[in-house]
């Protein structure tokens, strides 16, 4: 594991909620990002929720971030209680410098090999979808699997959630959101500029561990802290 990763989620360990709280915001004020900085990898944006660091919600943010680091990826975080939903959005369409690039949450763990690169494959080959998903290894989240006939590397979805990835240039006119209408609004942007949203097909073994499940902070699904 890179050594700055690991140097940040030993202070995350090891730091009381209020330290932790005051370093994250200091790490998003200067424009920050943990993992060394390589050019021509993905972007991934880490929305993290200062407000919620209990050692509930820190486990979940360092199996997270260890788990990105293994990835050929450049790591930014966006504190949801400073920047806003909207504001972390648009800081992360205009700081993007890959394309596609990620935006997920710090509770969603990515499982498979290679997760980046094969996903990063399967998308641009694909370019008809502008925003894709995996799906949950938790069953009862799955909105939608495919049907069995389907044989599409990614099929199509609406209102699909994090790791979100995004083709650079679609978000970015953005009206003011709230976790609620979050993904609903993003997926009329998707169509309303004459793409797609989809998931990845389960046969590429490409899924995410929502670990916040019973402790997400999606409305929608009633799952309130």
């Amino acid at each position: 594991m890179r050594d700055d990763v690991l140097q940040a989620q030993r202070r995350l360990s090891y730091a009381g909620s209020k330290v932790v709280a005051i370093f994250l915001v200091i790490a998003h004020a200067c424009g920050e990002s943990f993992g060394a900085q390589v050019s021509e990898v993905m972007d991934v944006f880490i929305r993290t929720y200062e407000k919620q660091v209990d050692h509930v919600r820190r486990g979940f943010a360092l199996a997270t971030i260890g788990r990105w680091a293994l990835e050929p990826v450049n790591i930014h975080l966006i504190e949801a209680s400073m920047f806003g939903i909207t504001a972390g959005r648009a800081m992360a369409e205009q700081r993007a410098e890959s394309d596609p690039y990620i935006f997920t949450d710090d509770d969603v763990l990515i499982v498979g090999k290679d997760w980046v690169e094969r996903g990063e494959k399967a998308m641009l080959s694909h370019p008809e979808y502008a925003v894709v998903s995996t799906l949950s290894l938790i069953e009862t989240e799955n909105a939608a699997t495919p049907a069995s006939n389907e044989t599409e590397v990614i099929y199509p979805m609406h209102w699909v959630g994090a790791p979100m990835w995004i083709r650079k240039g679609i978000l970015t006119e953005l009206p003011e959101m709230t976790l609620g209408s979050e993904c609903g609004d993003i997926h009329r942007i998707v169509l309303g500029k004459g793409y797609q949203e989809g998931l990845f097909h389960p046969n590429l073994r490409l899924r995410h561990n929502h670990m916040g499940h019973g402790f997400s902070s999606n409305p929608n699904l009633h799952w309130g802290y």
